[in-house]
């Protein structure tokens, strides 16, 4: 079957032409869910609004749904559903460069209460596809135009053969933390007359809160790895396409509660374990520059301070704080040693 959409190379990212911002009317607090606030943000979740322009949904179904991506990224998962992981950097020029932007990531970092970066070029993009009556063998078909959601176009799911689960059967991804800190959850199908599709958060207190699902287009964000939550399947629809991006701070001196866990079974790991070791290495080192610096700056203020002469080489105050220094060593190491947990073999959970 030949695919639905082109490989012709696609547009060059303009915010001007695939921005369509506007902010959330609500954004939701920890606290409103009855959980503690996380090491980087008190921020929970976000009602949903519009972020990319019509222009930019069929950019990115066009690059996502091209052979190469299909061939490559292609992931069964649940009954029911399908994924797409890891195109970004290699097969789809205008997603990685939208999602790296100045402009979406201040939108997305604004909202979170803390500057954000893609955690792994692997995490831009992934793709989650509710499947049709066609299957799995429907993704190729995807066209780069959504399917008008009218009522004779809706379709329905490929049935669901998996157990109920407190209450939520069906669920296209079932109950779980993510493994970044912050996600953007975005719809690529046209969701006018959608039934279901909520995304249900599990407060502190037992209790659950749904945010509804985004319409084509439009987007939320969510500190998922600090807040159990499931993705209930849409009807109605003749298709549903959302994609996520995951999100870890700039800041490397911030907590960085990234892992691996939810992804691993469901990634090239040659490429993945590579991403991972090196934004870990490339990490570590800024933190030791970091800290590095700051022992050059106190030493220097010690010279200047106890020295007639404010010359280096026989400083005699004290520059290295042995509690400080003994405390940010065991942190680094629980980094190193949690850098290569993450990459442990497939059957070892």
């Amino acid at each position: 079957m030949a695919p639905a959409t082109s490989d012709v190379p696609t547009a060059i990212f303009d915010a001007s032409k695939h921005l369509a911002y506007s902010p959330p009317a609500r954004i939701l607090t920890m606290e409103d869910l009855h959980l503690e606030s996380s090491p980087i943000s008190s921020i929970a979740a976000s009602d949903p609004f519009p972020l990319l322009s019509y222009d930019a949904v069929l950019e990115h179904r066009r690059e996502l749904f091209s052979s190469k991506v299909i061939d490559n990224c292609l992931h069964r998962t649940l009954p029911g559903s399908a994924m797409l992981r890891g195109m970004a950097q290699r097969y789809t020029p205008f997603i990685q460069s939208f999602w790296n932007s100045p402009e979406v990531l201040k939108i997305v970092s604004d909202i979170a209460g803390v500057d954000l970066v893609p955690a792994m070029n692997y995490e831009i993009c992934h793709t989650n596809i509710q499947l049709g009556s066609d299957g799995l063998d429907g993704v190729r078909a995807t066209p780069v135009v959504p399917p008008n959601a009218t009522m004779d176009a809706a379709g329905k799911p490929e049935k669901d053969s998996g157990d109920k689960k407190d209450g939520y059967d069906n669920a296209i991804v079932e109950w779980h933390k993510d493994s970044h800190p912050f996600v953007i959850v975005v719809m690529l199908s046209d969701a006018r007359n959608m039934e279901g599709g909520e995304t249900v958060l599990m407060g502190g207190d037992g209790k659950t809160l749904s945010v509804r699902a985004p319409q084509m287009g439009s987007a939320v964000v969510l500190q998922g790895r600090h807040i159990s939550h499931v993705a209930l399947p849409a009807t109605n629809m003749p298709e549903r396409i959302t994609i996520v991006t995951s999100f870890r701070p700039r800041d490397p001196t911030l907590a960085d509660e990234t892992t691996n866990a939810n992804v691993r079974c469901e990634s090239h790991l040659t490429e993945l374990f590579y991403q991972w070791s090196t934004y870990r290495l490339d990490t570590l080192a800024t933190r030791t520059n970091i800290m590095a610096m700051a022992l050059r700056k106190r030493y220097a203020e010690n010279v200047k301070k106890s020295d007639d002469e404010a010359q280096p080489g026989m400083c005699r105050v004290e520059t290295v704080n042995f509690d400080e220094m003994r405390s940010w060593v065991e942190e680094q190491i629980k980094y190193l040693q949690q850098t290569m947990y993450e990459m442990r073999p497939l059957d070892e959970n």
